[in-house]
């Protein structure tokens, strides 16, 4: 059970650096918080958007992904509390998936375990 809980919090780390990291979410503004459900799939963050009096909650789903020699996380969707910015994510991931790369010894965990 330990075993399952340590690869469970490298796979959640690993997340959040993609998160954190997201040159996008970098230029639109500031996380102020961020949670992981594992299990589902998904993660909820709080972004403070330049120039907007409160942080908004997204929702992103993703899934991890076997690529040969590489692993990455396929971002399939994402979601706000405010219906024009889902709209938005909507019509800008239509057709389309978000995937990023997970580096190093989390990535080749992710590949055997996930």
């Amino acid at each position: 059970m330990a075993k399952m809980s340590i690869l469970s919090n490298m796979r959640d780390k690993a997340i959040e650096a993609i998160i954190r990291r997201n040159e996008l979410v970098k230029r639109f503004g500031d996380i102020q918080s961020l949670s992981i459900n594992s299990e589902q799939g998904f993660a909820d963050v709080s972004v403070l958007l330049h120039g907007e009096p409160s942080a908004l909650k997204f929702r992103a789903y993703y899934t991890f992904n076997d690529m040969g020699k590489d692993t990455q996380v396929t971002v399939s969707s994402i979601s706000c509390g405010r219906e024009w910015i889902d709209e938005v994510l909507a019509y800008w991931l239509e057709g389309h998936t978000l995937s990023y790369n997970i580096p190093g010894i989390a990535g080749g965990l992710a590949k055997i375990f996930f």
